[in-house]
């Protein structure tokens, strides 16, 4: 265990990097020692974005736990470098200020003894750490009895995130049901502007995308960096994701702070099976990002042929 990272993490083990640290430790031992550099959050965001397609994902655990450290680095370093774990141009967003909680989202009321007992005895220690565990690994079981027992449902960590966003980012269907039946606010977005529809397509996790939107979640919603939920399944190459977002009337041509839509996403990463549901329905081919690139620019830029073709037959039609 790296005794630095163990302090800024301020001795909480909890969201300690165990699988990255032990699957990839180059990876591991190149984030300790950028972490202070303004590298750093380009660094993070090669590992989380593929922009340039074909490689290889990491495990879902691992995955996280990187996604969960770049929070954590944004947080101590925002009087330095203030940039998104998303964003392909970090020079852009000078200006970025995160969003304020509200107090009353963080209120942990103490619980009685009986409940104490009755969430210690599932294996999860009675504290808001401990609600936010239970749905981030899906223990229905102690995340029901925690509800039940008159815990609210906008506890939030350190990065913002709600229960509800943890069972999102995760996959965790029946979590996120539990949650939404307790009136979980779909609308809660965390310290990046992320909501928990942001975090399932981020993750890909159709169904529960489709949950969240069922209880009219925003799907135009914007983080702080004009990100929609939209233009992160599109990064992140999840077309089934990006259809269901088409089908409850996502806005196809919004545009994140860099002036770039989903099919500027898609067309510079090369996903032709993403950019031709974004044309049949109408996506804007002239929309220019700030550095004056349509879609079809930035495809033929990164030699996208395939891409190339269906951009051009699209500005023939």
């Amino acid at each position: 265990m790296d005794q630095r990272l163990l302090r800024i993490l301020g001795g909480e083990t909890a969201h300690y990097p165990y699988s990255l640290e032990n699957k990839y430790p180059r990876v591991f031992n190149k984030i300790m020692s950028l972490w202070d550099s303004p590298e750093m959050d380009t660094y993070f965001m090669d590992l989380i974005v593929d922009s340039r397609g074909g490689r290889e994902g990491f495990p879902e655990d691992v995955a996280s736990e990187i996604v969960h450290l770049s929070l954590i680095h944004s947080a101590h370093h925002q009087s330095k470098q203030k940039t998104d774990v998303w964003e392909t141009s970090v020079d852009s967003f000078v200006d970025f200020a995160a969003n304020v909680m509200p107090e009353d989202s963080r209120i942990w009321r103490e619980p009685s003894e009986q409940l104490r007992k009755a969430i210690i005895s599932q294996g999860i220690d009675c504290t808001p750490a401990g609600f936010l565990k239970a749905a981030e690994i899906g223990d229905r079981v102690a995340l029901g009895i925690f509800l039940d027992g008159g815990i609210g449902t906008e506890i939030r960590n350190e990065q913002g995130w709600t229960a509800l966003m943890l069972a999102a980012f995760n996959g965790h269907n029946e979590v996120i049901a539990l949650l939404l039946k307790h009136s979980a606010d779909v609308y809660s977005s965390d310290l990046g502007g992320n909501s928990a529809l942001h975090w399932a397509a981020f993750s890909g996790h159709v169904n529960c995308a489709l949950a969240l939107i069922e209880q009219h979640a925003d799907v135009n919603a914007q983080n702080n960096f004009g990100w929609t939920p939209l233009l992160q399944a599109t990064a992140r190459r999840h077309l089934a994701v990006v259809m269901l977002l088409i089908n409850h009337g996502a806005n196809l041509n919004m545009v994140a702070r860099d002036g770039n839509t989903a099919l500027h996403k898609a067309a510079a990463a090369g996903y032709s099976e993403i950019i031709r549901p974004l044309l049949a329905h109408e996506a804007d081919t002239s929309i220019k990002n700030l550095e004056g690139e349509t879609a079809v620019k930035m495809a033929i830029k990164n030699k996208h042929d395939a891409a190339i073709r269906v951009l051009l037959t699209a500005h023939h039609d």
